[in-house]
């Protein structure tokens, strides 16, 4: 079966293209406003936008564009008649490019009327969009799992905020702020998945494209680590906050460039999204570190004492179309040469995708190094 990953500059949108509701591998951009930056980003494979200015014409703007829309809905910290709401929800929908419903950003759980916002809104869009298409609400980065599984009843697509030098974390801390959101799913008892009408979830990442006075500035290779390490703690999405933003360092070009590169990489004739999203995710390959240091640094979060690390490397290991891809990630600030094992036994070359580069496969096994927050994406395909 083959997946077209990337939209036509011909086709039609429909609601149905972008996962969960279709195969697109859902890639968004906050804050990009005009026809111009659509067209600039949409080849990239970037198809999702939001802007913080909404109204009903930028549906208009988005489909003209050629990419989709969120669709913002209002209010602030008590909920809005019934009647007010559906008649919003009503007539956004007739609109074919919004793709996910927009809940007013950070409501408070624990303020009532911020939570009865949330809870209406998520009974709402069912009853009066006959697509039903699927809730979705920032969530702040600080979040942990007990506070993130607060809304996972509400919401169908469940984010992660990973603001790595904002949060004057090492690079690392992204694996922590991912599975922490992947373990808030579970603890709500829910299942990862695409079928969300029953009840399953899509957790995202969001990731940082900005820059604030006194904070340190995102690197190049630390925003493509932080990407694909987001994907390997779990992401079936990838937003970015914010497309205006990249203005706010000169540095911030290069990444933005970088964050390019890894939405090309998963949009292009590989069919990497289509691995993530539909692919077998097997446990056979693992790893062990032959050099550099095994683990991270050390981190804590919420001013806790306890100090966090994690293995350096990390992999996924997907099955897709009868070939194993394996997207290994060093999460350590030094280099890392590690063996994958586990591989299939009848391999003997795997092809380092973007790279240019091949490595032999001997009894399912393969030698490898990394860079300081190094990423390589292998794909490994049977002998007949």
């Amino acid at each position: 079966m083959v997946l077209v990953a990337c939209i036509s500059k011909a086709a039609p949108l429909t609601t149905e293209d972008i996962y969960p509701q279709g195969k697109q591998f859902p890639l968004g951009l906050y804050s990009i406003h005009s026809v111009q930056e659509m067209n600039a980003t949409r080849p990239s494979g970037w198809n999702i936008a939001h802007t913080y200015q909404f109204t009903p014409s930028f549906v208009q703007t988005a489909k003209e564009g050629k990419m989709y829309a969120l669709a913002n809905l209002p209010g602030e910290s008590e909920p809005i008649p019934e009647n007010q709401a559906a008649a919003t929800i009503a007539a956004l929908a007739k609109s074919e490019p919004v793709v996910w419903w927009n809940f007013p950003e950070e409501r408070r759980y624990w303020r009532a009327g911020e939570r009865a916002l949330i809870a209406n809104y998520a009974k709402w869009t069912r009853k009066y969009d006959p697509k039903k298409r699927p809730n979705y609400m920032y969530i702040p980065g600080h979040y942990d799992t007990d506070d993130v599984q607060q809304y996972v009843a509400d919401l169908d697509v469940i984010p992660a905020s990973i603001y790595t030098t904002y949060a004057g974390q090492p690079h690392a801390w992204v694996r922590w702020r991912m599975e922490s959101t992947m373990n808030a799913i579970k603890v709500a008892q829910a299942k990862i998945g695409s079928n969300y009408l029953n009840g399953e979830k899509i957790p995202v990442a969001i990731l940082q494209l900005f820059y604030e006075q006194g904070k340190k500035v995102i690197t190049p290779e630390g925003a493509y680590h932080d990407f694909w390490q987001s994907i390997v703690s779990g992401a079936r999405g990838i937003l970015i906050f914010s497309y205006w933003h990249k203005r706010d360092h000169p540095n911030l070009e290069s990444v933005w460039q970088m964050y390019n590169k890894a939405a090309k990489e998963i949009t292009g004739s590989e069919q990497l999204g289509a691995a993530i999203l539909f692919g077998d995710r097997s446990k056979k390959v693992s790893f062990q570190i032959t050099s550099g240091p095994n683990r991270t640094n050390q981190f804590s979060v919420d001013q806790s004492k306890e100090l966090i690390s994690f293995p350096a490397i990390d992999i996924l290991t997907l099955v897709w179309n009868q070939i194993t891809y394996v997207i290994a990630v060093n999460s350590a600030e030094q280099n890392v040469a590690a063996r994958l094992t586990g591989l299939p036994q009848n391999a003997v070359l795997a092809t380092v995708l973007f790279e240019n580069s091949t490595l032999a496969v001997s009894n399912g096994s393969l030698n490898t190094s990394f860079k300081p927050l190094g990423v390589h994406i292998f794909k490994i395909a049977s002998r007949q």
